[in-house]
This record gives structure tokens, C-alpha cells and sequence, in this order.
């Protein structure tokens, strides 16, 4: 085909529609390939994060990671961060219960973290120690030490009555091995009813102090024992639970800021409730 035949040709190729049909065609595809490539999300993980992630699994691991574990963990952290993404997209934190908690969770924390709570005064807090201070009751307390004479054994009471009378006031004897401690330097009668009955507990209350004597029964066996000393019911004074005290009223400032802001938030929303009122 002569040149000039073939000018013909393309000046008639392109006077026809179909032609300028495709050539718009391309163009718009190109076009539209450039914006969507534009618009497309972008996942950025920046260096502080990165350090964060790497000192996270270096604290795991113990030693730092390698190249190839650091670019593992990057791609790890874009995984997720692709996957959390797409389920949002696809709406699937919309009626799980787990993932409203959490985030419920996470506002409630974040809402704490921006409170601003005014240091409390000292006449403040005695008040509120004046208010409370059965709360910080120390219960009667004793000190004691223990020969247990196991009940698996026949005659175990006999044996500990024999031990106690040929004692005379010294130790009588190492008895039977017990998986309780045998010498208490202080604890409560409530611990003692816990763990020994109300039998137990209550001798330890009328027993003499410095000598041995017994024999109380428990569920364990028959017991001789020493009280070596022993401390009435006692409230401390306010200087001893100071700081006890200080906890206690910021915990109530934030109960109370928490209810303020929740109540801020239902302002905003209408609150629809099936069966019943908001």
C-alpha cells in the first residue's frame, strides 16, 4: 500500500464513531485508574510506632530481632491493621457485644485519663476518715503456737493430753506432721474460724496467754497450744491510713465524674428502649 492510500485509510478510520467511542473509552479507563489509585486508603506505620512494636518484641524475645523479624512484624502489624479495616468496612463490629464492651471500655479509661481531680485537703480527708472509720478496723489478733495430734489417728486426744501432762510447761513434743504452720506471729479469729471451726476460734479467745494448754479440737485433729500474745479489736488514727483515706475519696470523685459524663452523653442521644422508656 502506497502512502497515500494509507492516509486514506487511517483519515477514514478515524472520521468513524466506533473509533472515537474506543479512543474516549481508553481515556476514561486511564483516567479513572489515576483517581482510584489516589483514593486508595493508605496504610502508614510511622517510626514511633515501629519503635514500639520492635521494643514490644524485643521485651518478649529478650534480644533484638534480625532484619527479617523486623520486616515479619511490620508486615504482621499491616495484616492486621488490613483485616481491622476490612471488617469495619463490612460492618462486623456492629453487633458484637465483645467489641462494644471493649470499646466502652476504652471511652471509659480515656474519660478517666482527661479528669482534672482537685487534690483533696487535709480537713477533707478527716472528715471523710471521721465518717468511715469503721472501715478501717483491725480486727483482734494472736500469736500462738501449735502441737496438732492428727485425727486420722486412734487415741489422738488421749496423746495430746498425755503430751501436755508429762510437758510441764515445756514444749510437749513435735506431735504429728500438719500442712498448716504451726506458730502464728499474728492473725485474725476471723482467719482462725476459716480454717479451724468455730470450736477453734472460739477457745483461742479464753485461753491463757505464755503457757500451754489444750487440748481444742478442729476438723484436723486435737490441737495444744502456746498464745504468745494477742491484740484487742483496734481502730488506727488518721495519720496511719492517710494515704488509704486519700484513695478512697478519688475513687469517689471519679464514680462521680464518670456518672456526670455518662450523664452529658444521654443528653445527646435519644435513648429508644423496647417495651419500655428510656
Amino acid at each position: 500500500m502506497n502512502p497515500e492510500s494509507r492516509a486514506a485509510l487511517w483519515r477514514r478510520i478515524l472520521r468513524e464513531p466506533l473509533t472515537h467511542f474506543l479512543v474516549i473509552g481508553a481515556v476514561l479507563f486511564v483516567a479513572m485508574s489515576l483517581v482510584q489509585g489516589a483514593r486508595r486508603p493508605v496504610v502508614r506505620l510511622d517510626n514511633s510506632e515501629l519503635e514500639q512494636l520492635v521494643s514490644y518484641w524485643q521485651l518478649q524475645m529478650q534480644r533484638p530481632p534480625t532484619q527479617a523479624e523486623v520486616k515479619a512484624i511490620i508486615n504482621e502489624r499491616v495484616d492486621e491493621e488490613l483485616l481491622a479495616r476490612e471488617a469495619l468496612r463490612l460492618g462486623m463490629d456492629k453487633n458484637d457485644m465483645i467489641i462494644r464492651r471493649r470499646l466502652a471500655e476504652k471511652m471509659a479509661f480515656a474519660s478517666e485519663d482527661t479528669m482534672s481531680l482537685p487534690e483533696p485537703s487535709e480537713a477533707t480527708l478527716k472528715s471523710l476518715y471521721d465518717k468511715t472509720r469503721n472501715q478501717y478496723v483491725l480486727p483482734a489478733q494472736v500469736a500462738f503456737r501449735q502441737v496438732v495430734f492428727s485425727g486420722d489417728r486412734p487415741n489422738s486426744e488421749a496423746s495430746a493430753k498425755a503430751a501436755l501432762e508429762a510437758s510441764r510447761d515445756r514444749d510437749p513434743g513435735p506431735g504429728d506432721p500438719f500442712v498448716l504452720p504451726l506458730a502464728y506471729g499474728g492473725v485474725g479469729l476471723d482467719d482462725l474460724l476459716r480454717d479451724y471451726g468455730p470450736e477453734f476460734a472460739a477457745a483461742m479467745e479464753s485461753m491463757p496467754v505464755g503457757v500451754w494448754a489444750g487440748p481444742v479440737q478442729s476438723p484436723y485433729g486435737w490441737h495444744l497450744i502456746r498464745i504468745e500474745s494477742r491484740k484487742a479489736r483496734s481502730v488506727p488514727g488518721f495519720d496511719a491510713v492517710k494515704d488509704q483515706v486519700r484513695e478512697a475519696y478519688l475513687t469517689e470523685a471519679r464514680k462521680r465524674s464518670n456518672a456526670d459524663f455518662l450523664s452529658q452523653l444521654r443528653k445527646r442521644y435519644r435513648v429508644e428502649v423496647a417495651g419500655g422508656p428510656g
